[in-house]
């Protein structure tokens, strides 16, 4: 009797965990066909850097870093924006020169894979390449201070390809001030309106990351058009400088714009952004030297290739703070105003549970486990920054 009890105990129990894991697969298995179906769309990445300055192959996987074109497919990301990061400090009539340099850096590498990237310049460009069964690449300015004052260079930079900037970066310049800066105008001066205006003429994205929140407040008056925050996070969970009040987040969404939560580590906590102040301000004295040197091409390596050199590696922010972020921004902008804009730099840390890009299969997992709908998921995913760039590029 004995015997016959624990048989059918066991048999029990054997059912149970077949049921489980039949279950966890069937759940794993829709969970990994909502995302392959999905638009998945990361707004911000300086890989170009490696192309320009490392003179890497991103058509092979390297043995470090967070993306590449290996690792874009393996994640199944269809739309990778490339930042085109303009140093600072080459302002105020240095910093065109590089942004050409990185725009034609960044054309010859999508020419070399052009088997699995190209370039994309309008939502329709992205909606045709990624229907093809390539990855689309827009390309982005990172920071106004790029086109020198000078109208006419917005326009070339768009001529060739660029289909959205940021206002600012961490200057205040000559028409826009920067959250990381001193103000010079209280937000958006004359020169600046007619930046915005003449972005929305020629059918350019207005990126809000960076810059300070009266000018963020004087660009949302001025623009018609939706903009985006590439790469940014909720200041409400961490008062960082760079991430978003709730008020923000608000106009934001009525704009019918759209936030990219970032993944970068000190935007992410409070706790983190203390340890990575702490840190500057113990290797400030090492990262004086860098203005001594004179060579600009020299100085820029420098800068790229110490980035990352020495984080904090504690307590370091995961996945679920990102997700956190992400459910914040829904609660107050909505979720047909959240993205993702990773700006996982190569050689920065990134949060516990994403490698890389061949990791954001975990981001959908983790919405799906949080409650999201499918539809929302995908709009978070990508639908949403694929609505702005219809309705804005041309």
């Amino acid at each position: 009797m004995k015997n016959s009890i624990r048989s059918i105990r066991f048999f029990s129990l054997c059912m149970f965990l077949f049921l489980i894991i039949n279950i966890t697969s069937f759940c794993q298995d829709e969970v990994d066909k909502l995302h392959k179906e999905a638009l998945v769309w990361d707004c911000h990445n300086d890989l170009v850097y490696r192309v320009l300055y490392e003179k890497l192959d991103i058509g092979v996987r390297l043995p470090a870093g967070h993306v590449d074109i290996p690792r874009l497919k393996e994640g199944q990301v269809d739309v990778q924006t490339v930042a085109l990061f303009v140093q600072n400090f080459l302002y105020p009539d240095k910093c065109a020169q590089q942004a050409f340099q990185l725009i034609e850096a960044m054309k010859k590498a999508i020419d070399k894979n052009a088997d699995s990237v190209e370039l994309a310049r309008t939502g329709a460009d992205v909606e045709r390449i990624v229907k093809a069964g390539k990855i689309a690449m827009p390309l982005a300015i990172e920071g106004g201070h790029a086109i020198e004052d000078d109208l006419e260079l917005l326009r070339k930079f768009h001529s060739l390809g660029v289909s959205s900037m940021t206002i600012t970066h961490n200057i205040s310049h000559g028409w826009a001030d920067s959250s990381g800066d001193k103000p010079r105008w209280g937000g958006l001066n004359e020169l600046g309106r007619k930046v915005v205006k003449e972005m929305n003429r020629i059918g350019m994205i207005i990126d809000i990351s960076h810059v300070s929140d009266e000018t963020f407040f004087d660009v949302m008056e001025t623009t018609e058009d939706p903009v985006i925050a590439s790469h940014s996070g909720c200041r409400t969970l961490n008062p960082h400088h760079r991430n978003m009040s709730d008020k923000m987040l608000r106009v934001l969404g009525d704009n019918g714009g759209v936030i990219g939560i970032v993944f970068v580590l000190p935007f992410l906590t409070p706790e983190y952004n203390k340890a990575m102040g702490d840190l500057i301000a113990i290797s400030q004295p090492w990262f004086r030297k860098t203005p001594s040197v004179e060579d600009l091409d020299a100085r820029i390596a420098i800068e790229h290739l110490r980035a990352g050199q020495d984080w904090p590696m504690e307590n370091l922010p995961t996945i679920d703070d990102v997700l956190d972020h992400i459910d914040h921004a829904v609660k107050i902008a909505g979720v047909d105003h959240v993205g993702l804009g990773a700006d996982m730099y190569p050689r920065t840390p990134s949060p516990v549970g994403i490698r890389g890009a061949q990791d954001y299969p975990n981001i959908t997992r983790g919405l799906k486990k949080r409650g999201y709908a499918d539809e929302d998921i995908a709009k978070i995913l990508g639908g949403n920054f694929l609505r702005v760039w219809k309705t804005v590029t041309n």
